[in-house]
């Protein structure tokens, strides 16, 4: 049995946290509507979800899909137009507020940000509030295997570059993970495809973070425009 309770009162570590947040299993077959997984997914906690073969009746796996496969997949069947619009002429909501952690706070600091925000990334600013990174699940999943050799006690660029860098894998990439306010949609969901982060962190001209668009946020935007009913199946 996993254990899902801090170690002490005040600690979090990486394990606690992905303890916290299991793989919970959600069929459907493959005579189930691409609009019913949609609507699965577009819940920001449900990352993806498990196709069964319906003939055999069982829940054996033969197949997953993911939020970043969906939001890839919905793209490239879209009308052209409907991607070239900028986020909001589009009605593509992203102001909302960004979880943010300063560039000098520990690693520990901000393993505990995400656990009381319940997120999986957040962005680190520096000492003027502009955006210089951010962590990801990608990060959580780095930092178990790095099964503690690498102390929290580090400021949390410090400690994500050590445990990126321990972790090597073929085309693992930690690109920019930010767009403009004038972006277009296809162009986030290109940022969000291409670095598989979960979220993509809207600035202003002074790259302060303004906003935030996931892929859950895609995925409604998508099912709002009416796209499963167009064609996208």
């Amino acid at each position: 049995k996993i254990d899902t309770k801090p170690p002490s009162p005040g600690a979090v570590t990486v394990t606690y946290l992905a303890a916290r947040n299991p793989m919970v299993p959600l069929f459907f077959t493959k005579d189930d509507s691409l609009l019913d997984i949609c609507k699965v997914l577009a819940d920001r906690h449900k990352h993806r979800v498990i196709i069964t073969d319906s003939a055999s009746g069982s829940h054996a796996c033969s197949g997953i899909i993911s939020q970043s496969g969906l939001v890839a997949f919905i793209a490239s069947k879209c009308p052209a137009e409907s991607l070239d619009e900028k986020m909001a002429d589009a009605g593509l909501s992203y102001r909302k507020e960004v979880v943010k952690i300063a560039d000098d706070a520990s690693a520990a600091s901000a393993f505990e940000l995400l656990d009381s925000k319940r997120l999986s990334g957040i962005a680190v600013v520096d000492e003027d509030g502009k955006l210089i990174g951010n962590t990801s699940a990608r990060d959580i999943k780095n930092a178990v295997m790095d099964a503690g050799r690498t102390g929290m006690d580090l400021d949390i660029l410090s400690y994500l570059a050590h445990v990126r860098q321990s972790q090597v894998v073929k085309n693992d990439k930690y690109p920019s993970c930010h767009v403009h306010e004038d972006a277009t949609v296809g162009h986030v969901v290109n940022v969000l495809a291409k670095t598989g982060f979960h979220r993509v962190f809207v600035v202003d001209e002074g790259m302060k973070p303004i906003g935030v668009v996931s892929f859950a946020d895609i995925i409604n935007f998508f099912i709002k425009k009416g796209v499963m009913t167009n064609g996208a199946t």
